[in-house]
């Protein structure tokens, strides 16, 4: 009796034990995790980055047109039809198959003078058509428009450069804007005697600046009209990175 109670004992003794020893040896492990944890430290340094592409502009869009006045609506419809039959068969003939135009507006208003005690007094119609033409060949612009100006057009309200691939301007200035960010970095843990380890996040903001539209002016002086030359359009990229060291 006295052994086997003896053997109950120690068997009771020897699992309280045994899971005292485990519970000391997940205490000690996990505490050693977190302590390598707490050890291990991220440093970070966000740095900003700029990136800038130009390049000459490849479409050009032009919007001209006609206007014309008569005594009745008619009238000033009739003649603004004549003329501006005249500058799409001009346009038709000098325009090549990558090129295109359209109309821009078509208007039709009475004109008033108001200049007795402010009533306003009929006068005469005003006939407004304009078309938005979009060449190819920017070189031609300063051609076309004199073109349509000999054929009635007496009115260009604006001529806009543009460039037909921006997408791949962008990516060019993505890459600038990124090497300037890593330059910076660089420089600025260099003094630290650090060096870059990694990316951590990239964030990116892009804007694309065309040349400001203007106006075209007829200068029978110089035998034509004002020389069109496209200006360079600019894409500019900012980034802001940051990495870890």
């Amino acid at each position: 009796m006295k052994i086997a109670r003896f053997a109950r004992i120690l068997s009771i003794s020897l699992i309280i034990f045994g899971f005292l020893f485990l519970s000391f040896s997940t205490f000690k492990l996990q505490g050693a995790s977190v302590s390598a944890a707490e050890e291990e430290t991220v440093n970070r340094i966000t740095v900003s980055g700029v990136g800038t592409v130009k390049a000459k502009a490849d479409t050009v869009e032009i919007i001209l047109g006609v206007t014309t006045d008569g005594k009745t609506a008619q009238e000033a419809q009739g003649a603004n039809s004549t003329a501006m039959n005249n500058v799409a068969r001009t346009l038709k003939n000098l325009l090549t198959p990558n090129d295109r135009w359209e109309t821009a507006y078509l208007t039709l208003y009475p004109q008033y003078d108001y200049s007795e005690e402010g009533k306003g007094t009929l006068i005469g119609f005003r006939a407004e058509n304009g078309i938005h033409i979009v060449l190819s060949q920017v070189s031609r612009a300063g051609e076309i428009i004199d073109a349509c100006v000999e054929a009635g057009a007496n009115t260009v309200s604006s001529i806009q450069f543009s460039l037909k691939d921006v997408e791949s301007l962008k990516l060019e200035a993505i890459k600038q804007a990124m090497k300037n960010a890593e330059g910076k970095a660089t420089a600025a843990l260099e003094e630290l005697g650090k060096a870059i380890k990694g990316v951590e996040s990239i964030s990116i903001s892009d804007s694309y600046y065309p040349p400001l539209p203007y106006s075209y002016a007829k200068t029978e002086a110089l035998g034509g009209g004002a020389p069109v030359e496209p200006g360079l359009l600019e894409v500019q990229v900012n980034v802001n990175v940051t990495y870890t060291f």
